[in-house]
């Protein structure tokens, strides 16, 4: 007698199913995968249903069958239920039937013992721990075998290597390309099944667009990608994105032998679901109420409750073995995130179950809470982590938001777009800011208090971003709250929210407001609002006829938020400090202080300190003659700019400065070096622009510059001696008088004395001439001497 699966005929094992689709992608992981067959026997792809993962096995498996001289044998268990079965099944794909006097493991470590072949078992995971306990077997006593599997969590075998198989990359938007190359493989493989429906299909704009949106909204998953693109046999891809977004049952394949759970993607989604624990079931429904990704923290502070039979953390790394939850690297602490699909159809789970209104309000009030605790923290020594904190949970806080709307919690939402207020200023995100202060302010509920606080934060957004009408309109709502109230908190805000917009529109009576509101703080006892006032006062001083008064301030300053530990508030009187000192005449301290300014801002990633400064830095460079660095760095300071949405140029009493430098800079570098200058500034990343800020890593003059300072180049042409000619070099790199005798080593009136001798047998008045001509020189432009 044999033993074997009935009804199972013996199928040609080494010959693998045939791909009836062309491969798309995954050159790199299989180039991995190859390499990891060499060195481990047992190699588990693990990855979300729809992945790829029986696909990247089957090639793989192909691309190395000529090392396996006994063949590759592929195992497909999607439709075996019974674990007791597998080693009947595995026998019946091998051909190998046990005797009666035998059992079925022995005479496959019989028939397996000496032969080097490699095992492809797709789709582990409903026989887990079956197929775990077999191949650990199968490993032991038989030395030349190698296995290669497919699941959706690993076998936790101890000589096992996982690999794990995410979703394709996505393209960016409109990128694209008329023949369809550049979208990367999610795009690729779009285009590849749709022209196999549809072999004519020529690519329009639009229908680009559409493309690399589907692939966004799929999260990459190949089968999803597969699935939409065969709809494009009835639809246009906008048809097909415009569904998706609807809800509708879209991804689906009518196919006549396609399984059933690969049909629809929801088919494939349900087998996940049915391979979780309920506890693990109940978790994943609940973490759907959060955007993007969440952190540890949040998922005990939001989930944690009835339902759960074990610990978040298990649950969490279950989930993670299951391939349900994404590990996000590189945010220095664990943080997970599911895919939009999974969490789509978490979300179904959620309102089926009646829980969806208590999860949606723990995660608003656990993000209002960490909101509150961020405010604080954003003013501490500890500013930088809190803004990383906030950048990663940007989607989470947007969503805890919107549920205030919804659930018309309106106090609750204006606390929290209130706690925002500095992340918002700091991070340049105005526009943002100013929409969720807005929408709560249409609520006309709420104390009088906590409505004037909204429109505080509401005015400071406008005036920082220079909108004077709707600031002018803040105003007005603050002005017209403030009366009616009593409270002597409620005359300090709107004071001081006057004295802001007259500093910033240009009007003298700024510091009057500002110092009438310092008043009116310190009376309240409100230290923070102190802060802010003083800052306000310093930038005052600092445009000012009277610029020194602005140290008095910054001191002042300085030494509160020392006392209490919030030195993050020196970012906004360290900036008009050193515009102060610039103006009073000490040009090389204001240097020094701006470069200070500009590296407490670089280590607090405060995107609006870093403008100002790298602007500030820029107005002292040019008065130094260094032109060419002065538009660099307006260059640096303009694409922060453009991110916030605001610039100089919404502040009349800034603006002077930015103006000065930039009519200085073109007159003497002249307008196509002055713009060449500027967008190689605008070019740098805020790291680059800050060390060329504080004066390292200088680009310095265009390239070449060793060139003409070389015998029988340019200078020399000119008549420059040796030594005349390095001064030129250090001129073209903007070095003042007292740098080049610094780094020749020679005594500054020496040093002085060369620099008239280079421009006078150049024939130029200007030092920042000598970069442009030399320049030009290089490129082989005609001579610009004015001999």
């Amino acid at each position: 007698m044999t033993a074997s699966v009935p009804g199972s005929p013996r199928p040609p094992g080494a010959v693998l199913p045939t791909e009836v689709t062309s491969f798309v992608g995954r050159r790199q992981e299989r180039a991995d995968l190859r390499q990891r067959l060499g060195r481990f026997r047992l190699v588990t792809l693990v990855g979300v249903g729809g992945v790829g993962k029986t696909r990247l096995a089957l090639r793989t498996a192909t691309e190395v069958r000529g090392e396996f001289p006994d063949g590759v044998w592929f195992v497909e268990l999607a439709q075996l239920r019974d674990p007791d079965l597998l080693a009947h099944q595995l026998a019946a794909t091998l051909g190998c039937s046990a005797p009666a006097d035998r059992t079925v493991l022995s005479t496959l470590v019989r028939h397996l013992n000496e032969r080097r072949l490699l095992l492809v078992l797709d789709n582990c995971e409903h026989l887990a721990d079956a197929c775990a306990d077999l191949v650990d077997r199968l490993l032991r006593a038989c030395p030349r075998l190698r296995v290669l599997a497919t699941s959706r969590e690993s076998l936790r075998v101890e000589s096992e290597c996982t690999y794990l198989v995410t979703p394709f990359s996505v393209p960016e938007r409109s990128s694209i390309s008329e023949r369809g190359e550049s979208g990367g493989d999610a795009a690729a493989l779009f285009l590849d099944r749709a022209r196999a429906v549809w072999p004519g299909f020529d690519l329009t704009q639009d229908d680009r667009d559409a493309i690399g949106d589907i692939c966004r909204l799929v999260d990459g998953i190949p089968l999803a990608i597969e699935l939409a693109a065969v709809r494009l046999r009835a639809l246009s891809p906008a048809e097909v994105l415009r569904l998706l977004h609807e809800g509708s049952e879209v991804l689906r394949h009518d196919g006549r032998r396609m399984p059933e759970r690969r049909r629809t993607l929801r088919g494939c989604i349900d087998w996940s679901f049915d391979l979780c624990t309920s506890a693990e079931q109940r978790l994943w429904a609940r973490l759907s109420v959060f955007a993007g990704g969440f952190e540890l923290d949040a998922v005990q502070g939001v989930c944690q409750g009835p339902g759960l039979s074990e610990p978040v953390v298990d649950l969490i790394l279950s989930l993670v073995d299951k391939s349900i939850l994404m590990p996000e690297p590189g945010s220095g602490k664990a943080r997970f995130r599911l895919l939009e699909m999974l969490r789509q159809y978490g979300y179904e789970k959620l309102r089926d179950s009646g829980e969806d209104t208590t999860m949606r309000r723990a995660h608003r009030d656990w993000f209002l809470d960490l909101a509150t605790r961020a405010e604080a923290g954003l003013l501490g020594t500890d500013r930088r982590q809190w803004l990383h904190r906030l950048r990663r949970d940007h989607a989470n806080l947007q969503r805890a938001m919107a549920y205030s709307i919804d659930a018309h919690d309106h106090a609750q939402g204006r606390a929290m777009a209130r706690s925002l207020q500095h992340y918002w200023v700091a991070d340049g995100r105005f526009d943002e800011g100013r929409t969720w202060l807005a929408r709560f302010l249409r609520a006309d509920d709420g104390t009088v208090l906590d409505r004037l606080q909204t429109v505080h934060a509401a005015g400071w957004l406008a005036t920082l971003q220079g909108d004077t009408v709707a600031s002018a309109a803040i105003l007005r709502q603050g002005a017209q709250l403030a009366a009616s109230s009593d409270d002597a908190s409620a005359a300090a805000l709107i004071t001081q929210l006057d004295g802001m917009d007259a500093l910033y529109t240009g009007q003298p009576v700024a510091t009057e407001h500002l110092e009438l509101a310092l008043e009116r703080f310190r009376r309240v006892g409100d230290v923070d609002r102190q802060l802010e006032t003083l800052a306000l006062l310093t930038v005052a001083a600092a445009l000012s006829p009277a610029p020194v008064e602005a140290g008095r301030y910054h001191a002042e300053c300085g030494a509160l938020a020392r006392s209490r530990r919030e030195p993050a508030l020196r970012l906004y009187t360290a900036w008009p400090y050193a515009l102060a000192v610039w103006r009073s005449g000490d040009v090389e301290a204001a240097l020094s202080s701006a470069r200070d300014a500009l590296s407490f801002a670089a280590s607090r990633s405060d995107q609006l300190s870093l403008a100002l400064c790298l602007e500030t830095i820029a107005w002292i460079e040019a008065g130094r003659g260094r032109q060419v660095n002065a538009a660099v760095l307006l260059g640096a300071a303009d694409r922060l700019w453009s991110r916030m949405g605001t610039s100089t140029a919404a502040f009349p009493g800034l603006f002077r400065f930015r103006r000065d430098c930039e009519t200085d800079c073109r007159r003497l570098l002249g307008d196509g070096p002055f713009e060449a200058a500027r967008v190689r500034g605008a070019e740098l990343t805020p790291e680059q622009a800050c060390s060329r800020g504080r004066g390292q890593h200088e680009e310095g003059a265009p390239p070449g510059v060793a060139g003409g300072i070389a015998e029988g180049g340019p200078l020399s042409a000119a008549g420059l001696t040796r030594r005349e000619r390095e001064v030129a070099g250090l001129l073209a790199l903007g070095r003042t008088n007292r740098e080049i005798a610094m780094e020749l080593m020679i005594a500054p009136r020496t040093a002085e004395s060369h620099v008239h001798q280079v421009l006078s047998k150049l024939g130029f008045h200007s030092r920042a001439k000598v970069t442009v001509w030399l320049a030009d020189q290089l490129r082989g432009a005609p001579e610009t001497t004015a001999s």
